[in-house]
């Protein structure tokens, strides 16, 4: 795949926005239109400094510079202390420190954004993304930029050898994410297919999923699991997971990391 570098044309060359163009009929369509990800790779001088730093970093400068850009729906996951004591649940080797996903009418229309994550972190992959949620929490009253209850745990996966991307996608919706909530205490569940990249050198994922879970689950198997006290309600929960990951997706390759996350709408 080819990556999308931004545009700087003028915005009226750049896109034809439903929002802009007033839709069909000239009927005005506003809100969310492109979704887009970013994982992002936190400074060695942050990382070195404080677990923390750069969770600070980001909650203290994305959600204002971001509004200003004019997205929507931000979104900032972040590993940090409150998902330290999940240290097993890391897998990968590519450990990005954070996701940042928001919305915007125009995929093109990136620039700005992408430059303010670019100066907040050592090194970025950004991509275009189509959602959906067959598992949704929302937002607490009061709980806009606070950090959201238990942890979400980032996934970024591609396909098994000899599987197509489009069976891939086939086999992750229609098939996986049922067992994925019946057999784990996923209390949300987003899923996030990847279109195409946006940034130079992004590794070549198929999708990233984002899986909330309730705190219990970053130490606990069972918890994480859904089996209570059961040894082999958890035993047949870990066996039916992991052979229904091994159908579509490669497990050597998954990069998997528990974070907090903190959403802006």
């Amino acid at each position: 795949m080819q990556s999308d570098p931004a545009g700087s044309r003028p915005r009226d060359e750049r896109c034809a926005s439903t929002a802009a163009s007033g839709g069909a009929g000239g009927v005005s369509y506003p809100g969310r239109v492109e979704k887009i990800v970013y994982l992002l790779w936190s400074p060695a001088e942050l990382s070195d400094r404080d677990v923390d730093a750069f969770r600070d970093r980001l909650l203290e400068t994305l959600p204002e510079a971001l509004g200003a850009e004019g997205v929507q729906r931000l979104k900032i996951s972040v590993t940090d202390r409150d998902v330290a004591s999940g240290a097993e649940l890391h897998r990968g080797v590519h450990e990005p420190n954070a996701l940042v996903s928001f919305w915007l009418e125009c995929v093109r229309e990136r620039g700005p954004s992408d430059a303010l994550l670019a100066s907040c972190s050592e090194r970025r992959a950004g991509y275009l993304v189509a959602e959906s949620q067959p598992l949704r929490i929302d937002t607490p009253e009061g709980g806009m930029g606070r950090r959201m209850p238990g942890f979400s745990l980032v996934g970024c996966i591609e396909p098994a050898a000899g599987v197509s991307q489009a069976e891939f996608i086939r086999r992750w919706e229609e098939t996986h994410v049922p067992v994925a909530i019946e057999t784990q205490s996923t209390f949300s569940y987003v899923r996030n297919e990847i279109v195409r990249p946006l940034t130079e050198g992004a590794p070549a994922w198929g999708g990233i999923v984002e899986e909330g879970f309730p705190s219990e689950a970053l130490t606990d198997p069972r918890a994480f699991y859904d089996a209570g006290n059961s040894e082999s309600r958890f035993q047949a929960h870990a066996k039916r997971m992991v052979e229904s990951c091994s159908a579509f997706l490669d497990l050597e390759r998954v990069d998997s990391h528990p974070m907090s996350e903190y959403r802006f709408f």
